[in-house]
């Protein structure tokens, strides 16, 4: 079966977006189903970025 998400392009996604590398894993795992696709990826990563600078607003003011 071959993988149809390029390594090469996966990468430079992965440098783009400033996650962490739990949510790098999910990237990662996204892109090896048979159904991926490029918007789905970058989607999820503009989503997981998100979500982690919320989580530091709330915990930087605590």
């Amino acid at each position: 079966m071959n993988n149809l998400i390029n390594p090469l392009a996966l990468g430079k996604v992965l440098k783009k977006y400033n996650l962490t590398p739990n949510n790098k894993q999910q990237i990662v795992l996204l892109s090896k189903r048979k159904t991926a696709t490029w918007s789905a990826i970058h989607r999820l990563a503009r989503k997981l970025e998100f979500q982690q600078t919320v989580t530091q607003k709330q915990q930087q003011q605590q």
